[in-house]
């Protein structure tokens, strides 16, 4: 007789129809888009593992794992001709883009991008600071003047900053 979990095991493949497919550990050896070059262990390279469930050139949503990281296979048949990566130990690079949405995070330049289709973050703040650097309030003798020396050295050093992050 059987114990427990062997029988639940079995039966779970049973209704599931699943065999026995377990991941495939390797080191990533080059990036062409959205397929990536895989060493494994015993030295073996496999080519065009796909970064994602679909290789069609689409950027929905990938994950560019880093160069001589560690990742994760699985093969959706069970043959090496049909590998995706499911995990990746460093990403390089994080794309997501849906209805008009953009986001890139990027760490070999340590920033981030996000926009739609209307505007930017990084849009956005520079009108921010153009805004800043030009603005005038009414005055009981008028218009003021542009912002003090102090305050344009503040909005440059905002501006310089958010431009270090924001693509």
């Amino acid at each position: 007789m059987k114990d427990k979990i062997a029988q639940l095991k079995e039966n779970i493949r049973g209704i599931v129809a699943a065999n026995p497919n377990l991941p495939i550990d390797g080191i990533v050896t080059k990036i062409e888009g959205d397929t990536c070059s895989v060493k494994l262990a015993d030295g073996f390279e496999i080519s065009d593992i796909r970064l994602k469930a679909t290789a069609d050139g689409e950027n929905n949503f990938l994950i560019i794992p880093k160069i001589n990281s560690r990742v994760l296979m699985l093969s959706a048949d069970g043959t090496i001709g049909n590998l995706t990566m499911i995990k990746c130990d460093v990403a390089e690079k994080i794309i997501f883009n849906e209805n008009g949405l953009n986001v890139e995070i990027d760490s070999t330049e340590g920033k981030i991008k996000v926009e739609n289709d209307e505007t930017s973050f990084t849009d956005l703040f520079q009108q921010l600071v153009d805004l800043l650097k030009t603005l005038k309030v009414f005055t009981p003798v008028g218009p003021s003047g542009i912002p003090l020396p102090d305050s344009i050295l503040k909005i440059e050093k905002f501006e310089t900053d958010f431009k270090t992050i924001l693509k």
